[in-house]
């Protein structure tokens, strides 16, 4: 078959068509971004991978094909896209697998980003290849260790950075060394970030892990918890991704309160954002880490049991001591007592693994009444429960009235069941339209029970009724008393009854007068309008849970010269007295902690700190940068928990630089997430270098040298990558980003404009892939048998972007038949046809550009499965339709794209091209159905053209002679029009 001179293979052949384009591309640089072009800029970033030895695989994919069609379609649109990718390579993983194949981690990673390079050419991702970089090259890394030293010279002081001197030992550098808990593994003698820790157990070696206190290298991110929240308003993230942030800040007000230990210069101090709840802390809970503990050692009468409680504690990960579906345990430590600061109660004080000490400050007041950990460990251990909370509620039918007095009283509602009949005894009012229970105050000193039986045997008459339950504790209820005409504020105990027998007694005349008794099923109850009792759902909720706890704010009881505050009013109270006693202080808690930045394994970024005994900590000159990750035959862990890398001593000893004396240098190493930290930076510095980093002169840094590049650039408009790396990553990165603000290096306050994530893809069995379960998918073995170009399409037509999807092998073969059909139809191509495509065309035209706008890859492809089956339905189909529908393929299967588009006889590639516009007059309905209403229902439809006018619509529906029928001559009193929909008749 010819066209235009061009032979066209009968058969879709793939693997000719896509070695001769990506060669093509190749030689062309397709995807280089050019720095201060005229166009303007879209930086579409997506994250790099951790370069593993199984390679690339169909998950990775996932982000990175869709990225690409959106990098593409683009730059069609005349956007000077930067579409970069690089290596996040240092990390345990390849080291991992270098000790166990006893290689070396350099040449495993060398090894991975040759494989994983590869097979993205082969997919045709459009990355701007000049821009690659890789986190374990020390001229990467140089910058990585440069960033590190400014966290170390800095501070923050009263929100201002500070600039910190070398022998400053009291300014809170925003890098700094502290003794803190760490995950150590007893087999593999190393200590573990929270993420190498599996289910308890050893990522290494599977066994299970310990706590141990240990010296680690701190970032200060605290000092930016407010701006990492708050910063939030002015980017564009998925909202469950701005949450996450959030939350992981977990910024709460509240107040730090000091308990004293009797009889000791100690005190524990508490953070809690309920100080309304003071009064009802009956016990507290220390972390078993807490110092309180070894400082009271002489004073505790059962130290063995406690120590004994420590020691299986640090046995077990944070995780699973704060799991809150596992058994709260705990041991009360004897011979000490805490004095609550607000009415000098002596408490008791536990020890508890489900405390942490990394969190808050390792101690708690615990107030079993409104919070259930505190409840569930209460009833355990048989720990007094006080209730200070109450609800409030306010009647809606007869709220207060102003200037009407208010009378306070105690009162009951008495809820009395026949069990057998399953019925409620309740009072249907005669004067006014109300149903309740059996409700009156409580006289004198009657006690409640008492109070109850009276009043349902003055009320009713029945005498023969038992005691069941209360309803939890009071609830505060306002309202107006319309029989007494007075404002009323009662506090109103709901109990529950049930009838012994029917005796009864004769009600007085007066009671008659005021009510008929009825017995009522719960039904009846709930379909009365006429129920009287504001506190109705409170006793109903009570009735089905035994559970009786008030967890929300309310109003104070049992809280001395606070009672009847609300919640709010109560907490501002009791902190000024706390304040005033100085036993406590309004605060601002955060759930975030300073991060924990070292490892103690060799694969890493060296931290470029020297020890000195006589000079002390001091940084590295920023001219010996980078500090050189030694490549050396022995990088096993050591016995000690220190990094391999203290045992290479002609690397680990060296001179100080301030006294000559004999110093050491740090071996702790970086976190995995060091690198990747600033590596959206980074691509912008490397420029059009294919080689290395074009290096700044000797008084500039990376940034300064590169801070037009980095204007233009920043922010990265498009971030893409999976919803597990919305959390740290995304928090890390940003902390590094506003600090690096802070010094002058950007000119942004955040990296990242928007923030989207994708879903994963599941194996053919609906779980997540792995080698365990065979059923991993190499992207290599689907490109051999069906190509890139259907690997790329099924990718994004597997499933909706943001959720998981099952692989399919049935679906890649209907991806593989719909490419192939689309290659059949190139042969139908004629000039001077009409093929009657032109609205369909230009639907389609506006509905892909909108799904890759928004990612909304599966419909994309669907949009253009359904286009190509109208195509297959023509024997002829115009130059200019397939040469616009090419365009639309071609950002998610470019190759067939390009051939299509020289085989209807264009020069250049189809990437040089515009990306077609839509024409909207083409793409509304020629026709549209309107639907006529007369007082809500529908009466006729209406066939008229799409750009009727309102006037027109309105009068053809009132000439319509069924619409004359239903009217009956009467006249409309309202006519509504809904453009290019409906009339709505009103008469």
């Amino acid at each position: 078959m010819v066209i235009y001179n061009y032979i066209i293979m009968e058969k879709y052949n793939f693997k000719k068509l896509e070695d001769k384009w990506q060669k093509k591309w190749e030689r062309s640089s397709y995807g280089k971004a050019v720095d201060f072009d005229n166009k303007p800029k879209h930086y579409n970033l997506v994250e790099f991978p951790y370069p593993s030895g199984a390679g690339l695989h169909v998950g990775h994919c996932m982000g990175y094909g869709a990225s690409d069609a959106f990098s593409r379609m683009k730059r069609m649109q005349g956007f000077n896209v930067m579409y970069p990718m690089g290596w996040d390579a240092f990390g345990l993983p390849t080291e991992n697998y270098a000790i166990k194949t006893g290689r070396k981690p350099k040449d495993v990673t060398a090894e991975n980003i040759k494989v994983f390079k590869k097979q993205m050419k082969r997919l045709a991702y459009s990355f701007d290849w000049d821009r690659e970089i890789d986190t374990t090259d020390p001229e990467y890394y140089k910058w990585t260790q440069w960033i590190f030293l400014q966290f170390y010279k800095h501070a923050v002081v009263e929100g201002k950075l500070i600039e910190v001197e070398d022998d400053d030992q009291i300014t809170p550098r925003l890098a700094y060394q502290a003794e803190m808990p760490i995950n150590w593994c007893p087999s593999c003698k190393i200590g573990l970030a929270n993420e190498e820790v599996i289910a308890g157990k050893c990522e290494r070696c599977g066994a299970g892990t310990e706590r141990k206190m240990q010296k680690q290298w701190m970032l200060r991110i605290t000092e930016y918890a407010d701006r990492l929240i708050d910063d939030l308003k002015t980017v564009d993230y998925l909202p469950q991704i701005a949450t996450q942030q959030i939350n992981w800040i977990g910024r709460s007000e509240g107040a730090e309160i000091d308990f004293r230990i009797q009889n000791t210069e100690y005190s524990l101090k508490v953070f809690t954002t309920r100080a309304d709840t003071l009064y009802g802390a009956t016990f507290m809970v220390v972390a078993p880490e807490h110092i309180i503990i070894p400082n009271l050692e002489s004073r505790i009468r059962n130290y063995e049991e406690v120590k004994e409680y420590i020691n299986n504690a640090k046995k077990k990960s944070d995780l699973e001591r704060t799991d809150l579906a596992k058994e709260k345990t705990g041991v009360e430590i004897k011979g000490v007592k805490a004095i609550n600061p607000i009415n000098g109660a002596e408490i008791p004080i536990f020890i508890a693994d489900y405390i942490l000490a990394s969190y808050g400050t390792g101690a708690i007041m615990a107030v079993p009444a409104h919070d259930e950990r505190d409840y569930e460990f209460a009833k355990k251990y048989d720990i007094p429960i006080m209730e200070v909370i109450i609800p409030t509620v306010t009647d809606k039918h007869d709220p207060p009235k102003e200037g009407v007095e208010t009378i306070f009283r105690n009162a009951i509602q008495a809820i009395v069941i026949n069990r057998k009949s399953n019925k409620v005894l309740m009072l249907k009012w005669k004067k006014f339209p109300w149903t309740t229970f059996v409700t009156g105050g409580i006289d004198g000193k009657e006690d409640k029970i008492t109070a109850a039986k009276r009043e349902v045997l003055e009320e009713t008459g029945y005498k023969g009724i038992n005691f069941i339950k209360y309803l939890g504790g009071p609830v505060e209820s306002n309202f107006y008393a319309n029989h007494k005409g007075v404002n009323r504020k009662a506090h109103f105990w709901g109990m529950v009854f049930e009838i012994e027998n029917n005796d009864k007694d004769e009600i007085s005349d007066e009671e008659k007068e005021i009510h008929d008794v009825e017995w009522m099923t719960w039904e009846e109850i709930e379909k009365d309008k006429n129920i009287k009792c504001a506190e109705y759902e409170i006793w109903l909720e009570r009735l089905k849970n035994d559970n009786q706890l008030f967890t929300d704010c309310g109003v104070l009881i049992n809280s001395g010269e606070f009672d009847g505050m609300s919640s709010k009013e109560a907490e501002n109270a009791i902190i000024k007295k706390l304040e005033k006693d100085n036993a406590g202080k309004s605060t601002v808690n955060y759930k975030l902690r300073d991060w924990i930045f070292s490892r103690q394994h060799y694969w890493g970024e060296p931290i470029p700190i020297i020890h000195c005994e006589k000079c002390g900590t001091l940084p590295i000159d920023e001219k010996e940068l980078p500090v050189i990750l030694p490549d050396v035959e022995d990088y096993q862990p050591t016995n000690t928990g220190e990094s391999p890398l203290s045992n290479i001593d002609s690397w680990v000893n060296i001179k100080c630089p301030k006294c000559g004396e004999d110093a050491k240098r740090e071996t702790d190493t970086m976190p995995n997430w060091a690198g990747s930290s600033w590596y959206y930076a980074a691509y912008i510095t490397r420029g059009n270098s294919k080689s290395e980093y074009r290096n700044p002169k000797e008084d500039e840094n990376l940034f300064s040298k590169y801070k037009k590049e980095l204007k233009y650039w920043l922010p990265v408009d498009l971030y893409n990558g999976g919803m597990e790396h919305t959390t740290l990553h995304l928090l890390y990165s940003r902390f590094w980003h506003k600090f690096l603000y802070d010094l002058g290096c950007f000119t942004t306050p955040e990296p990242y404009k928007k923030r989207i994530a994708h879903g994963i893809i599941l194996g053919a069995d609906n779980r997540k892939m792995s080698k365990s379960f065979g059923n991993v998918i190499n992207p290599d073995e689907i490109i051999d048998k069906y190509g890139a170009d259907t690997l790329r399409a099924y990718i994004m037509f597997i499933g909706p972007y943001d959720q998981e999807s099952a692989w399919n092998m049935n679906g890649v073969s209907g991806v593989y038949r719909f490419i192939a059909k689309v290659w059949a139809n190139i042969g139908k191509a004629k000039e001077n046809v009409d093929d009657e495509l032109g609205r369909a065309l230009h639907k389609t035209i506006k509905g892909v550009s909108d799904d890759i706008e928004c990612y909304s890859m599966n419909t994309y492809i669907a949009k253009l499965m359904e286009f190509n089956n109208l195509m297959t339905q023509k024997d002829a189909i115009n130059y200019e339709t397939l040469k616009i529908y090419a365009k639309l393929l071609s950002p998610a299967i470019p190759h067939l794209s390009e051939e299509l588009w020289e085989i209807v006889g264009e020069k250049g590639s189809i990437f040089e091209s515009n990306w077609p516009d839509f024409d909207q007059k083409l793409i509304e309905e020629e026709d549209l159905v309107i639907v006529i209403q007369i007082n809500g229902k529908v009466r006729d439809r209406l066939t008229v053209k799409s750009d009727i006018s309102n006037a027109e619509l309105k009068t053809l529906a009132l000439n319509s002679d069924t619409i004359q029928h239903w009217l009956c001559g009467s006249k409309p009193k309202k006519i509504i029009v809904v453009p290019k929909k409906l009339v709505s008749i009103v008469i």
